[in-house]
């Protein structure tokens, strides 16, 4: 069996086969064979991800941003969080503490479900939690999400990244180049960044892309000569990287990447951006980059595919949307 490489960058070991016949062995007498019963809130973490990642090879990077803000919060408050103390009144100030750290309302949801799905699986494995570690109410939101045009989606296409970075070393314009590429190829082929790093050669035949998504197990199905923004940019790419993904690194990674790159563009025209929170409508002026982000890819490909009069079931097929509702949110009507 391969072993499990980690994308973010540490150097630690998955559970290898060999764990398994020592399972085997030792179960039947020690029903905890993974005893949670000793450990901190961010060692359960860790052990959840490993676990999982056996049969979902990303959850660990999915799952990186709920590390990262636990750990900042111990830091902060120079504490080690225990899982018993995720309780009711916990989340209370949790999401409160993200909000004053300016994450965004979909992320602390998020990163809140991740939580509470790690404590019920750690509830089975000795940890001792408390009762109300699923009492949780997280503040509805709505924000406005853009899209980019086709035109917008060709300026990024073409952008000379071997001129306009000349100054910096050659692996940096290459990462550069992967992100450019990653995104534009996600437009064409109107998937999340999930779904994207696993692409293969077994996705295509015959100019038809299907893949079956990581996060709703919906089948996607894309003709590529029939509803990509630019069929010969997207033959162009998946041949250039042989028809998997140009850039496969964390999705935290990849947005900051992304983020400088649309900066870099010139995409800096200011935008109004609407937030409904819980009855309370907030007005901030952003400019354009700073709201592109993995996702935009996606919306950018049904928004443009809607403005070309392409049918919306035809759409909704190439996306892997349950139905047309869950879909429509995802157009950008400016």
């Amino acid at each position: 069996m391969a072993a499990l490489a980690l994308s973010h960058n540490q150097q630690q070991t998955f559970f290898n086969i060999s764990d398994f016949k020592s399972y085997l062995e030792h179960s039947l007498n020690n029903p905890f064979i993974i005893d949670l019963k000793n450990k901190n809130l961010l060692e359960v973490v860790d052990t959840c991800a490993r676990i999982k990642t056996k049969l979902h090879p990303h959850y660990y990077d999915n799952i990186g941003g709920l590390i990262h803000n636990l750990r900042a919060l111990e830091q902060d408050y120079n504490v080690t969080l225990q899982p018993i103390q995720i309780t009711d009144v916990f989340w209370s100030y949790f999401i409160e503490y993200c909000q004053n750290k300016n994450l965004k309302p979909s992320t602390i949801g998020t990163m809140c479900n991740q939580l509470r799905s790690v404590l019920a699986w750690a509830s089975k494995h000795n940890a001792t939690v408390s009762s109300s570690y699923a009492d949780i109410i997280i503040p509805k939101s709505r924000n406005e999400e853009i899209a980019l045009t086709a035109d917008e989606i060709s300026r990024i296409t073409y952008f000379d990244i071997d001129r306009f970075y000349s100054y910096k070393r050659k692996d940096y314009r290459l990462t550069m180049k992967h992100i450019r590429d990653h995104f534009v190829l996600s437009a064409n082929l109107f998937q999340r960044y999930s779904d994207m790093i696993k692409i293969s050669p077994s996705c295509f035949e015959n100019g038809i892309f299907k893949i079956v998504q990581q996060k709703t197990g919906n089948l996607a199905v894309v003709d590529i000569d029939k509803y990509s923004i630019n069929p010969t940019v997207t033959y162009r790419l998946l041949d250039e990287y042989c028809y998997k993904a140009p850039y496969t690194h964390s999705i935290g990674n990849y947005n900051f990447y992304l983020h400088q790159l649309m900066k870099d563009i010139g995409f800096d025209e200011p935008v109004r951006r609407e937030e409904w929170s819980n009855g309370t409508i907030n007005v901030t002026i952003e400019p354009k980059w700073k709201l592109i982000s993995s996702h935009t890819a996606r919306r950018s490909a049904l928004s443009i595919g809607v403005l070309r009069g392409h049918n919306v079931y035809a759409l909704k097929k190439c996306s892997g949307h349950s139905s047309l509702d869950s879909m429509s949110r995802y157009i950008w009507e400016n």
